[in-house]
């Protein structure tokens, strides 16, 4: 009898050790419903060289940065964040999978039972940082599309870009579909 006594704390710390890891996979709610499916859509379309805007455009014109583009040559691409193929094919996973680790259905969006799309696009500069980013498509709901750009600005900042890439800056479009089961 004093075995099984001993042995009961140690099965409900394990069986509470076992909901946190099945919870914490986000395979199930605490509440014992099934999360929303998170689905997020990543686009490559074919690169193309874009011009650099015009100096008065740019946020920090510097002479030593004007010097630096026309030397080195200052190119930029855009793709879209979905089906990655093409030259930067493994750089884009990287970044799909750092954003999709931190991506989350917004708690209010889903006691509201919002749903939508959210087209966000963010560029990342040579170093890999931030250099901007905004929302080209809302998906009609301000909770949805505020958690898309924490999203990105949570992931920041990416890997530098590769050498090989040739790019001062590297647009990404990523669409985030928010799905209720």
């Amino acid at each position: 009898m004093t075995v099984k006594k001993f042995l009961i704390p140690f099965v409900l710390a394990s069986l509470a050790g076992h909901a946190l890891v099945i919870a914490l996979t986000a395979r199930v709610d605490m509440t014992g419903g099934p999360r929303p499916e998170r689905v997020i859509n990543v686009e490559l379309k074919t690169p193309t060289e874009v011009e650099p805007p015009p100096a008065s455009a740019r946020s920090e014109p510097a002479a030593p940065a004007a010097h630096a583009t026309a030397t080195s040559g200052y190119r930029e691409d855009s793709v879209a964040l979905q089906n990655p193929g093409g030259p930067y094919e493994s750089y884009l996973l990287q970044i799909r999978r750092k954003i999709e680790g931190l991506w989350s259905y917004p708690p209010q969006a889903i006691s509201e039972k919002r749903e939508g799309n959210a087209v966000i696009r963010f560029t990342i500069d040579a170093g890999g940082a931030l250099a901007g980013y905004y929302i080209t498509s809302s998906s009609g709901s301000p909770i949805l599309d505020e958690g898309a750009l924490a999203c990105v600005r949570a992931a920041s900042p990416f890997a530098p870009l590769p050498g090989t890439f040739n790019l001062s800056l590297l647009h990404v479009t990523a669409t985030f579909s928010y799905r209720m089961n």
